[in-house]
């Protein structure tokens, strides 16, 4: 089973990186070796996987679904129950 993340570009670094935000907030490096989509820039969503971005998410739809799962973590941190 393949799991990847979204995370936030923050910025390039490099030729080859970008350093990310994921939905926890805690800030990392992914590689771009896999990545074969348009320039990325600060702001962009991405899925990363095992480290490598391997594409581009649409803005508003990430940004609606990290929104979800913060909500949900709120709760679960909160102790409620579904």
């Amino acid at each position: 089973m393949c799991v990847s993340r979204f995370y936030k570009v923050l910025r390039r670094d490099g030729p080859a990186w970008v350093e990310v935000e994921d939905v926890d907030r805690a800030v990392s490096r992914a590689s771009l070796l896999a990545y074969e989509g348009d320039e990325l820039s600060a702001g962009d969503w991405v899925s990363v996987h095992s480290g490598y971005v391997i594409d581009r998410a649409e803005t508003a739809l990430a940004a609606m679904a990290v929104q979800e799962i913060r909500q949900t973590q709120a709760s679960q941190a909160r102790g409620a129950t579904w």
